[in-house]
């Protein structure tokens, strides 16, 4: 499987990076986003998707976290990187589907 990155997805990324990243991500990171490729989908069917050629991001780094909201329902965005690249976006909620609206997303600790 392979596919550009989707205009949500792209707006998710950035927004969880500019909101919640553990270092503030460099200009050639953000531009990069548009071109990123989903090379793999969560094996449990949720939203979460990787972009780099290992599919998951098993030997990555937490990059950014925040949270959002899908119908109501709070879940959490991890922006995971692998080396100077982004390798994944991961969305951990049980009660909701989907991809949260990027401006749903807070960073931890906003009221």
């Amino acid at each position: 499987m392979s596919r550009p990155i989707s205009h949500q997805e792209a707006r998710l990324v950035a927004r969880v990076l500019a909101v919640g990243a553990k270092v503030p991500p460099g200009p050639a990171l953000i531009a990069s986003i548009p071109a990123l490729r989903v090379t793999a989908t969560c094996r449990c069917g949720c939203a979460t998707i990787w972009f780099g050629p290992d599919g998951d991001a098993t030997a990555g780094h937490l990059l950014a976290e925040a949270l959002a909201s899908i119908g109501g329902a709070s879940v959490a965005v991890i922006v995971w990187s692998q080396g100077d690249a982004i390798a994944g976006l991961e969305i951990i909620g049980y009660e909701a589907s989907g991809l949260p609206d990027p401006l749903s997303v807070t960073c931890y600790g906003d009221p």
